[in-house]
Order: C-alpha cells, then structure tokens, then sequence
C-alpha cells in the first residue's frame, strides 16, 4: 500500500498519448456506475515517488458520514512516525489530491482539504456503505507485513479441463454399465428392479444440482460415483436380508415384508453417517471438497428414496397382488 500525489500538471489525455513525464506514470481506477451496473477503467497522471507506505498504517474503520446523512466515510490513523509524515505532506500539499495505491491500482484520490496533525484522518466522497468498506478492506490489506509470494503457478486450458470431464463421465458410464450388469445377472428380476431404481436416483441427482445451478467438476463426479456404489449397496442389504427370511421358510410375501422392514434401521444408518460428513465437508471444506460434498449428500438422499421406498414399491407391484406367489426372482 503506498500513497502518492496526483500529478495534477499533466493532462491525461497527454499522458495517454505516450507524453508521460519521467517521475510519473499511468494508473487505472476501477470504476462502477451506481445506476448501470456498467464497469470502467478511468486513468489517473500518478507522481512515482511514495509520501508514505501502508507499513506506517493502524487502522481503517468504516463510520457514518455526520456531514452528508445518508453517506459514509473511511477514518484512518497512522503510528507516530506515520502522523508526522502524514503531517508534513498534508500541511505542503493541500489542495492537492493524495493517491491511494494497492498494487499498481489506484483505489481513491482523496483531496487534502488542510493540513492533518495527529495522524488520524477521515476519507469522505458520498461512499455508499459496499463502497466504503471496499477501501477500508483495501487499507488494511495494504498495511499486513507479509509480502506476496507466488510459489507454483498453473494454466489448465479449456480443452484440458473438458477431457477431464470427458474421461470421468467415462469411468461413470462404465463403472454403472458394470454395476447394471451384475445385479442383473445376480439377482435377476429383483435386480431389475434395483438397476430401476439407480436409473432414478441419478435422474433425481442431477435434476437437483441442475436446480442449484451447479457444474459438473472432477469432484461433483466422484460424488456421483460414490452415490451409486452406496445405492447398489442398499438394494444389495435388502436383497440379502430378503434371502436369509426366504432360507428360514416363510412365505414370498412374508420374507418381502421382513427383508424391508429389518434392513430400514441398518439403511437409514449408513446413509445418515455418510451425509453428515458430506455436511461437515461442505462446511469447512473449499471450492472442490463442496462440489463432491453437494453431490454426494443429494444422491444419498435420492438414494435413500429411491433404493428403499421406489424398490419396495415395486416389489409390492410384483409380489404383494392378490395372486398367489410361489417364488421370488432374487
């Protein structure tokens, strides 16, 4: 963070032109209209030469603007070294407009309208509060000791980052094909079933983050395939459970009814246990964990829906008619 002068003797419109005196240069302040919306880069004829570093800076707070109701004003305050500096270019200089720097941008070019003992100082100019705290934000990043340090630096091209996508919907659709396969080949018409009711909870699935607005990243595709694992993996608890009641000589119907019902507790508590850490890493992880975090949380609730009470449906639509059952496709 540095402050400089205004070089208020060049024009800019010279210094645009490639007529910039020696001991300035050109910097650029962002600037947004109220009413539009609509972003520009106004240039400023900057003197080089820094009064005063944000290393000599306290404090930026943010307060109302007592003399314009409605406005607000950034109060600042400088060490004892940084006051008498402060001191000295106000008292020479007033009039004259002080350049805020973060950078190489220039954030606001507050006029000095006297001379300023003390070291503490009010920046006013009809900020809104956003506006305001924007600069304030700026003054006390400017002022932290720690300097920026670009330790490894990465482009990953477009082209790059959609084979990845490419590739991991690959895995997805094989790695599906094959669950679809075995179940079927394993459980028969049951595992019909259950390859229905996957077909449903990623319909669902991606219905939702289609709501959310989400992208699809490498992560979000890891998340989908963990949900698919863990939906086979109740249909396949059911199944089994279906099985040992169907070994112990009760009905078709009987044996439905005990599978479902003694597998809830066990399915209600695996699913729960995974989306409570999904909720702990969306809320402490970053960008990518919350991409495989929101994915997975809503496949295990579609899961939950879907391999339980969409199969059971169906199983009832199957096997609990009014005809009579002499065996179970399991």
């Amino acid at each position: 963070l540095e402050f400089k002068l205004l070089d208020e003797q060049t024009p800019v419109e010279q210094a645009l032109a490639g007529r910039v005196p020696e001991t300035s240069e050109i910097l650029y302040q962002r600037r947004v209209d109220k009413e539009t919306k609509v972003e520009r880069r106004q240039p400023h004829v900057v003197q080089k030469r820094t009064l005063l570093t944000g290393a000599e800076l306290t404090r930026a707070e943010v307060q109302a603007d007592p003399n314009s109701p409605g406005n607000w004003q950034v109060a600042i305050e400088f060490t004892a070294t940084g006051a008498r500096i402060f001191g000295d270019v106000t008292e020479q200089n007033v009039g004259r407009h002080l350049a805020i720097v973060l950078d190489g941008n220039l954030y606001s070019a507050p006029r000095i309208n006297e001379r300023i003992p003390g070291g503490r100082a009010v920046i006013t100019g009809q900020f809104t509060v956003e506006e305001a705290r924007d600069l304030a934000i700026v003054l006390r990043a400017g002022a932290l000791p720690a300097p920026v340090a670009i330790l490894e630096e990465r482009t990953v091209g477009p082209s790059l980052g959609a084979d990845s996508i490419r590739q991991g919907m690959i895995a997805i659709l094989g790695s599906g094909v094959v669950v679809f396969v075995f179940m079927l080949l394993y459980y028969r018409l049951s595992g019909l079933i259950a390859d229905v009711a996957l077909v449903l909870n990623l319909v669902i699935l991606l219905a939702c983050m289609a709501a959310f607005g989400a992208t699809l990243t490498l992560p979000g595709i890891a998340g989908i395939a963990l949900t698919i694992g863990m939906a086979v993996d109740t249909n396949v608890l059911i199944f089994e459970r279906i099985r040992e009641e169907l070994r112990l000589g009760k009905t078709p119907r009987a044996a439905i009814d005990a599978g479902f019902h003694r597998a809830l507790r066990t399915v209600i508590d695996t699913h729960l246990t995974v989306m409570v850490t999904a909720a702990i890493l969306y809320n402490f992880g970053t960008g990518p964990v919350k991409g495989f975090a929101v994915s997975l949380f809503v496949g295990l609730a579609a899961s939950l829906f879907t391999a339980y009470f969409f199969t059971r449906l169906l199983f009832d639509i199957l096997y609990m008619g009014r005809r009579k059952v002499q065996a179970i496709s399991i």
